[in-house]
């Protein structure tokens, strides 16, 4: 009798285009996360107001494989990325399987919530900041260099 080998797990990035819009941060996050080739089992979500983020940005999300969601659902309706990111997250859980892995790239620390009901089902949570990551990685200039006292 054969036994069929266990699915994968699936990965799924939530990323918060409304707190850094930079492109050279997104470079940056998006090499930090090396998330290989985006298919079915390995997806990334860009959530954010498409009217207010760089043509560049956008771009450079999309040739990365993003699903691009644009979260001003209506005329005056500045942003609703933070809903938009709550209600994917819980939609994605739902079918979680033990071992999937969830990221949500945002700086609001309300959805650590988010983590606590993935731990629950085995799912493993990260709740990435983009900008402390991008500022992490930005070289520092003079670091390790010794100064001649005056």
């Amino acid at each position: 009798m054969a036994v069929s080998p266990a699915p994968r797990a699936r990965r799924l990035v939530l990323f918060d285009v409304e707190n850094s819009s930079r492109v050279e941060h997104i470079t940056r996050v998006l090499d930090h996360l090396a998330l290989g080739t985006l298919d079915r089992d390995t997806q990334l979500v860009a959530v954010g107001n498409w009217r207010v983020v760089s043509q560049e940005t956008a771009s450079l999300l999309s040739q990365r494989g993003a699903r691009l969601v644009h979260s001003a659902p209506a005329t005056g309706v500045k942003d609703w990325s933070d809903l938009r990111i709550a209600v994917a997250a819980g939609l994605w859980l739902g079918d979680a399987r033990p071992g999937d892995q969830l990221t949500i790239m945002t700086d609001d620390q309300a959805f650590d919530a988010v983590g606590d009901v993935a731990a629950s089902l085995g799912v493993t949570f990260r709740r990435l900041s983009c900008r402390a990551l991008a500022a992490a990685e930005r070289p520092r200039h003079g670091r390790g260099r010794a100064t001649a006292a005056p």
